[in-house]
């Protein structure tokens, strides 16, 4: 939602003078709208985090206040209403939280190697209102426009700290407190053209939102200490890949694992940014997805795919492979993560009970959402290179995506990386879905189930009803 839709949903309403009954339902209609606007937006600074709630109670209240103020007001002085209805929206950030995931990316504590979680997130800076004078008027976008001048102004005064859990170096390396603070709160810009349904955005319109996230890290080189954490990473990979002891598919997720961090480490970049979105907004991506790339069995996929979003491996960070829960939760035991390796014939906690950890199982997060979908998946679904040899044979595959495919990374002879395809919009960009993967403030050893953005991908398995 942008503040043109805001004001396009306000102009609607106030030119329909008959259906309102008094100025109440105006209150109620304000306070809903802007409710809206801010739970779109995200901070300025840090991750960017979303609106988790605001004092919605406390600014209808000021609202109608103001209301009967202006009401009553005599022709001089009711030009105060402009300035009253600013302490309403003053008071809708008092109070209120952003949400508490995914955590910043910029370490919170001096010497701090990551975040791992945010404790709490409130707003401490409810903004400042810039005053300004403004006589009654009859026309509804002069009034509408000056708002949102005011709004647009305000947003970026309000400010916060993020109090988390972060992790420092160390032998062995320990967690302890973090703060940081944020300032400035920004809406999505306006789509180019207006959508059919106010709260629903355009693809075209996520189209330039993902866009502008692959064009703002497409330049941006890994940092010596990510690279270093890739290092350690490709070492641990070796040493599962190389265990003969281990089942074949096992080794060889660990092999093509080791290979995606000896790409990072070559090239000194990552290949997919990581996005969060609401589910709200990853629904209104897939719905406006263009025909051509939609078929029943990939939405089918999706549906099941996005409710495993968030969830992360025991021990984040570095992550062990196993557990798997809702939220995020750390639980020291078997879980989503585990189901998905016996959907591929893996038995990931007796890796787990000799070891302290598990297999790599991007793979077969891509085999258990087909699976859960209805459809066949290769033999070895565990392996990213068993999925595009199958992909090949079966004459699915295909280097045009669909809602649902399975995306591959690598190169032809060599795939080293696999998720599903969320969305696509009508200039061809996509959003993805991937398991054992880096998102939020989590960057090492995969560590749960993201949003992607990819750069740049090698070709795509199609559900077979979407060849």
């Amino acid at each position: 939602m942008s503040l043109s839709t805001f004001k396009s949903n306000m102009r609607r309403y106030m030119n329909n003078q008959g259906g309102i009954d008094k100025y109440d339902d105006w209150a109620d209609k304000l306070t809903s709208e802007y409710d809206k606007l801010v739970k779109r937006g995200n901070e300025a600074m840090s991750t960017p985090n979303k609106f988790l709630k605001g004092n919605t109670s406390g600014m209808k209240m000021l609202v109608k206040s103001a209301c009967r103020k202006a009401l009553n007001a005599t022709s001089n002085s009711n030009n105060t209403f402009y300035n009253d209805l600013g302490k309403a929206i003053i008071s809708y950030w008092q109070l209120s939280e952003l949400a508490q995931f995914p955590a910043p990316l910029m370490p919170g504590g001096p010497g701090a190697m990551q975040n791992i979680m945010i404790n709490k997130a409130p707003t401490e800076i409810p903004g400042t209102w810039k005053p300004g004078k403004f006589f009654p008027t009859d026309n509804v976008d002069t009034f509408l426009d000056k708002l949102s001048m005011g709004i647009e102004m305000h947003l970026m005064t309000v400010g916060g700290t993020y109090y988390m859990l972060c992790l420092y170096p160390g032998s062995p390396p320990f967690t302890s407190p973090g703060i940081l603070p944020w300032k400035g709160f920004i809406v999505p810009p306006s789509p180019p053209s207006a959508p059919t349904t106010p709260d629903t955005p355009s693809s075209s319109f996520f189209g330039d939102v993902l866009s502008a996230i692959v064009d703002a890290v497409k330049d941006v080189l890994m940092t010596p200490a990510q690279i270093e954490s890739a290092k350690l990473e490709k070492a641990e990979a070796d040493a599962v890949a190389n265990n003969t002891a281990l089942p074949a598919s096992g080794r060889s997720s660990a092999a093509e694992y080791s290979k995606l961090k000896s790409s990072e480490i070559s090239s000194g970049e990552i290949n997919a940014a990581p996005v969060s979105l609401s589910d709200e907004e990853l629904a209104a991506i897939e719905e406006n997805t263009p025909d051509e790339y939609k078929c029943e069995d990939g939405t089918k996929i999706v549906a099941i795919a996005r409710r495993d979003i968030g969830i992360l491996e025991y021990g984040t960070p570095p992550g062990l492979n196993y557990g798997g829960f809702p939220g995020g939760k750390q639980i020291n035991g078997p879980g989503r993560i585990d189901e998905m390796f016996t959907n591929v014939g893996l038995n990931n906690q007796a890796k787990v009970s000799r070891e302290g950890s598990g297999y790599y199982w991007c793979a077969a997060a891509v085999a258990t959402w087909w699976q859960e979908a209805g459809l066949d998946t290769p033999r070895g679904g565990a392996s990213c290179d068993n999925w595009m040899d199958w992909g090949k044979q079966k004459g699915y595959w295909s280097s045009k995506p669909k809602i649902g495919a399975a995306v591959l990374y690598g190169s032809p002879a060599d795939a080293h990386h696999i998720g599903i395809v969320a969305g696509v919009t009508d200039t061809g960009g996509i959003i993805t879905i991937e398991g054992n993967t880096g998102g939020g403030a989590f960057s090492r050893n995969g560590c749960g189930v993201f949003q992607k953005v990819p750069r740049k991908y090698l070709g795509f398995v199609l559900p077979p009803s979407c060849v």
